[in-house]
């Protein structure tokens, strides 16, 4: 089949891989004039570099395999940690932390370059019984057997074919940053999470002494953003190393991410699209699991596509209908997460360390289809 990927992030270069290496005839069209590969870093937990695996993309030589995550209070309390080597030995995969350019530039590695149209916007797509046409801003158009959607949280894709509103804010937003460090957690294999009334902080470190760090704080649109001063006097006194990583930054690394959510649609394209990523369910990053539910997406479609011989739509509804469940349970438990933070509940228990582990395993299992086994889809070839 024809395929054209509208957008080439994370989900676009990881469904061209597999459906690639299915033996399908691929172009991933990018509005910009190269990769977009800013951004910090991308925790992949057990689910991301298991879907990763599926599709062939390996992760060795970048990024830091991560041994435990541990959250604390503002006033330096712990209040739980899970041992992230268990969570691997349960679920056979491990969780790794890898800068994002990082993780682009392995998966773009693994295409061929001629698959790649830069600088092609897409504005609109066009459904036939027999082919399907993405239109693009110079004017010209591509025809194909399939279009997919892998074009973010203001697709126009999903605009096109679904319509409907882009997704929303959620009153939340993260300063973020991915540095060098010489504080010892960037040298470090755990996750530091701490909550307070104030906000949230992170740090993770990512490899080769880089530090991922993030301040999530309550925000609405059309309020200033904030520097790295005004961070030093809203985290003054929190636990070591907030104080300290706050001093060696500038604002010059620091990035501004509002927080988002699409409600998840029961259907999520035409007789010939379908959507992958921030385009069918764009979430808050409370729960860190919006580019690895991306990655489940891409390795999903990718096996369910392997199985078309002529009419696509049976496999993009088969794949959206296995997809749905898993993926609207982790947005609704990122929101609720989220929502959350505005109250002291997270802040109040202490929980056993087999206890907190069990915890990512369930959940990572309950939100993904990698690890769950739904490997074929359930449609025949064939079927109307």
């Amino acid at each position: 089949m024809r395929v054209l990927v509208i957008g080439g992030g994370i989900g676009g270069l990881a469904v061209a891989k597999g459906l690639l290496d299915r033996g399908h005839r691929v172009r991933v069209y990018e509005h910009a004039d190269r990769l977009r590969d800013g951004g910090a870093g991308v925790t992949i937990w057990s689910n991301g570099t298991a879907a990763l695996r599926g599709l062939g993309v390996s992760l060795e030589g970048i990024g830091r395999r991560l041994h435990s995550l541990r959250a604390m209070t503002a006033g330096g309390r712990l209040l739980w940690e899970a041992d992230l080597d268990e969570v691997t030995e349960r679920l056979g995969s491990p969780t790794v932390e890898v800068p994002r350019s990082e993780l682009l530039n392995r998966l773009a590695a693994t295409l061929p370059r001629e698959i790649f149209r830069f600088g092609r916007k897409c504005v609109g797509v066009r459904e036939f019984a027999d082919h399907v046409i993405a239109d693009f801003a110079d004017g010209d158009s591509e025809i194909g057997d399939v279009v997919i959607g892998a074009d973010g949280q203001r697709s126009v894709v999903r605009r096109t074919v679904l319509g409907g509103e882009p997704a929303r804010l959620t009153g939340w937003a993260s300063w973020q940053g991915l540095t060098h460090s010489e504080l010892p957690i960037a040298h470090g294999y755990q996750t530091l999470n701490i909550a307070g009334r104030e906000g949230h902080c992170g740090l993770i470190p990512a490899g080769g002494g880089l530090l991922h760090w993030w301040f999530d704080m309550p925000w609405e649109e059309g309020r200033p953003r904030l520097t790295v001063a005004d961070l030093r006097s809203v985290f003054s006194g929190w636990p070591e190393p907030v104080e300290a990583l706050l001093e060696s930054v500038t604002d010059e690394d620091l990035g501004f991410f509002p927080h988002i959510r699409h409600q998840v649609p029961k259907v999520w394209g035409g007789p010939r699209t379908t959507l992958i990523g921030d385009a069918a369910h764009a979430m808050p990053p409370a729960v860190a699991q919006a580019a690895n539910q991306t990655m489940e997406d891409a390795w999903l479609l990718s096996r369910a596509l392997s199985l078309v011989d002529g009419w696509p739509e049976p496999m993009l509804r088969d794949y959206e209908r296995q997809r749905r469940p898993r993926v609207a349970k982790v947005s609704r438990t990122a929101a609720l997460t989220s929502a959350q933070r505005r109250t002291p509940l997270q802040r109040i228990g202490k929980f056993p360390r087999w206890i907190a582990t069990r915890s990512q395993v369930i959940s990572l299992r309950s939100g993904s289809n990698v690890l769950s086994g739904l490997s074929r889809p359930s449609v025949r070839m064939g079927m109307a």
